[in-house]
């Protein structure tokens, strides 16, 4: 993929996520400083999820008119003085900015994210969207070490107007990274032969598979402070070093990714989605931290590995033209359940032990996995004995 267009993106995608982190870090921190209360964080956390319910579909459609480049740099442009505006942060009557920042920044990235991926499905060809796919796993390791740890670093040694300053450049750096991109798209479609897009047969299965995952992610997202602070009194030390892992497991899972058939790709999904439940299962019961590592290592470089099979089927089977409303309606529903499961979560820890919380997210995942291939060989079954070839080609995995 040296010479190819998604180059672009891909370093686009490292530099714009890696100042998000930096910027995130310093801004919870210096509002945990400034207020004392864990509440305003949760609230903080919980108003980045928000936006996806109506600005991701809205993207999505957009995506589908307009040029997907155009949007993309616009929304960097956009975010830049809202990033500087964590600078005039001084005492807790100020607080009212990080608030306003942090909901503009995660309404940029739910603007954001449904616009690149149906990028992604338009610049690349189906023989090359796994592998693609995978370096977008990679991309988020990458963002997860470089971002969280360093940004934790930068923060600690030199103050968060720094990771400020850096976030603001970060969006400067990807609108100019993403210049020479050239927005076309591969085939010529029209409304009159473009086939109609159905939410359901194999497509179905795979959004199922996306929000049993977004909510097995909800409860894990929330367990990685409780594991590396509560459970292990290793504060934001254990918390960067499990985020750490967590990349690392990422970018291995780019050469699963690659070595995978086609043909399979729901099965394998499956397959990977019951593993990663009982990786996170079997992380919450975890006693060494090192161990702990581990097993985080593990679930994200399975998870990575299900993430990327799961967009690249969804990818291959979305006509063309119409990428945008898809991945813009699965950005919204997944973000959605993922903060929702998160407040959940937060709910029952205050009144069942944390590791039995933990063991039931990946719980989640494995009774999902089990539940989405049996309907899902039902449903082969069921087309084959009709012999109905469409039915068959709808949900073949």
């Amino acid at each position: 993929m040296k010479n190819h267009p998604y180059r672009y993106l891909f370093y686009a995608g490292i530099v714009n996520g890696v100042g998000d982190r930096f910027s995130q870090v310093a801004v919870l921190t210096l509002l945990l400083q400034l207020t004392g209360s864990g509440m305003a964080v949760g609230a903080a956390l919980g108003l980045r999820v928000l936006p996806y319910l109506l600005l991701s579909p809205f993207a999505g459609r957009l995506a589908d008119r307009w040029s997907k480049k155009r949007l993309l740099i616009l929304t960097d442009l956009c975010r830049l003085p809202f990033a500087l505006s964590f600078l005039f942060v001084r005492s807790e009557a100020d607080v009212w900015i990080l608030f306003v920042g942090m909901v503009v920044l995660a309404s940029g990235e739910a603007f954001y994210q449904p616009v690149r991926k149906s990028m992604i499905a338009q610049i690349v060809e189906k023989k090359d969207i796994l592998e693609v796919n995978g370096r977008e796993q990679a991309l988020l390791g990458i963002v997860l070490i470089g971002g969280s740890i360093t940004g934790g670093i930068v923060s600690y040694l030199f103050g968060g107007s720094l990771a400020f300053l850096l976030n603001a450049a970060s969006f400067l750096g990807a609108a100019l990274f993403l210049l020479p991109l050239k927005d076309k798209r591969k085939v010529s479609v029209t409304k009159a032969s473009a086939p109609k897009f159905r939410w359901k047969g194999g497509i179905g299965f795979a959004v199922a598979f996306l929000l049993i995952g977004a909510a097995m992610d909800g409860v894990f997202n929330l367990m990685i402070t409780v594991y590396g602070e509560r459970l292990f009194n290793l504060g934001e030390l254990g918390v960067g070093l499990l985020y750490g892992s967590l990349g690392a497991g990422m970018m291995i899972s780019f050469h699963v990714t690659r070595r995978l058939k086609g043909e399979h790709l729901l099965t394998y999904a499956f397959l990977l989605l019951f593993m990663e439940g009982a990786g996170q299962s079997a992380a919450s019961q975890m006693t060494s931290f090192p161990l702990l590592a581990a097993a985080f290592f593990f679930v994200s470089f399975i998870g990575g590995a299900a993430g990327a099979v799961v967009d690249s089927y969804i990818m291959k089977s979305t006509p063309a033209g119409e990428e945008g409303r898809v991945f813009g309606r699965i950005e919204s529903w997944t973000n959605v359940q993922i903060g929702l499961v998160m407040f959940i979560s937060g709910v029952l820890i205050d009144h069942f032990h944390e590791r039995l919380v933990g063991f039931s997210g990946g719980l989640i995942g494995m009774i999902g996995a089990v539940v989405l291939y049996l309907l899902f060989q039902y449903k082969k079954k069921s087309a084959g004995e009709a012999g109905n070839g469409k039915g068959i080609s709808e949900i073949t995995g």
